[in-house]
């Protein structure tokens, strides 16, 4: 006679940057043991661990690759919360030397978007310029890339069109080059409305506040992405 198999739970999550609801499910155990392991995994291990689980547990019903990276990272921990635990211990750092121990809920972790945040703009009074977000990879290699080559290629690969009152302009449709050559006749002046897109861009973030035993000083830490909140 077989063994009975399990019912996984489901459950439903909005996706931060369009709003449109799916359905996950947790991890389970021989997917947790895989993430156990990867405290010493190379980066490329991490990335590909991460994204393949995000894909399994939504029920392959997303593109993975066309995710903007915080909307990976919010359905990571929302599937850490449900599969691990909603806490996570930390240890806060006081300048006295004295380390705090702090209980965080992952579910206080949100995307946040700046108010002045915009990804479409115009750099004159004629063209303007609509932007699409990175995805994990692109974020991530930006991020631990000591070469201005490669993140300014990132801003390169992250204008999705370019327009004027009468045409719309896909760089889907042009090469590399071509796109290339459109920025740099940009001046440093427009260039800086690109640069104003990252770093206003919406981020997975949550604040930790605690006070000191020791000393008593009031302690605010703000955890950002995944590199704060992974397992």
């Amino acid at each position: 006679m077989a063994l009975p198999k399990l019912e996984t739970p489901t459950y439903e999550l909005i996706i931060p940057s369009n709003n449109k609801k799916i359905t996950f499910r947790p991890f389970l155990v021989k997917e947790h043991k895989i993430l156990m392991t990867l405290s010493e995994a190379s980066q490329e291990e991490l990335l590909r661990v991460i994204k393949d689980l995000v894909n399994v547990c939504t029920f392959k019903k997303l593109k993975i690759d066309e995710l903007s990276n915080f909307d990976l990272e919010y359905i990571f921990i929302q599937l850490r919360s449900k599969s691990i635990g909603e806490t996570m211990d930390l240890i806060i750092n006081c300048e006295c030397g004295n380390k705090i121990e702090y209980t965080a809920n992952l579910l206080n972790a949100k995307v946040n978007k700046p108010i002045n945040h915009k990804n479409k703009f115009m750099i004159n009074d004629k063209i303007g310029i609509e932007m699409k977000y990175p995805n994990f990879d692109e974020v991530v290699g930006a991020y631990t890339s000591t070469n201005s080559e490669d993140i300014f290629k990132l801003a390169v690969s992250c204008i999705k069109g370019i327009y004027d009152k009468e045409n719309y302009w896909n760089t889907a449709d042009y090469n590399e080059t071509e796109v290339l050559e459109f920025v740099y006749s940009l001046t440093k002046q427009q260039f800086d409305m690109i640069e104003e897109f990252f770093m206003t861009m919406p981020k997975l973030e949550q604040t930790i506040e605690a006070d000191c035993d020791k000393c008593g000083k009031h302690n605010e830490v703000k955890l950002e992405g995944l590199r704060n909140f992974f397992i």
